[in-house]
């Protein structure tokens, strides 16, 4: 037997249990009985479900320099995923010291808010004036 999740093996019991309580309800006991001792080996598996161990590979992804570009891929996807998290909350920072701006909030102000420097925010300001 490979990987089944456990949720499958729970599942595959539910529905022999059910098949079961069925047969026993309309009275078909030979067919019960039958499926008894099925019902408790599928109850054994879900309890401790089998280890089972993947071995390695042996071809082109068992090798080390396939599993060091796959590592090194990887380590850049997360990369990518946190430059553009720190993209879309840069854009949401600048969109708020535009705001600000708009209220009249000093550059001095708005830089200790953000704790920035004031002509962080004095180039920020310009850049947006521009667009």
């Amino acid at each position: 037997m490979t990987n089944i999740s456990r949720v499958s093996l729970e599942d595959s019991l539910y529905v022999l249990q059910l098949a079961r309580e069925t047969a026993l309800a309309q009275n078909r006991q030979t067919q019960a009985s039958r499926m008894g001792p099925l019902v408790e080996q599928m109850r054994g598996l879900v309890a401790s479900p089998p280890q089972t161990t993947t071995p390695p590979s042996t071809g082109v992804m068992g090798q080390t320099d396939f599993k060091t570009l796959l590592d090194i891929s990887q380590a850049k996807a997360g990369q990518t995923q946190n430059v553009v998290e720190s993209t879309s909350s840069a854009l949401e920072r600048n969109r708020l010291i535009g705001a600000m701006s708009e209220a009249n909030m000093s550059d001095v102000d708005i830089a200790r808010q953000f704790s920035m420097s004031r002509e962080e925010v004095q180039l920020v300001l310009s850049f947006q004036q521009r667009k």
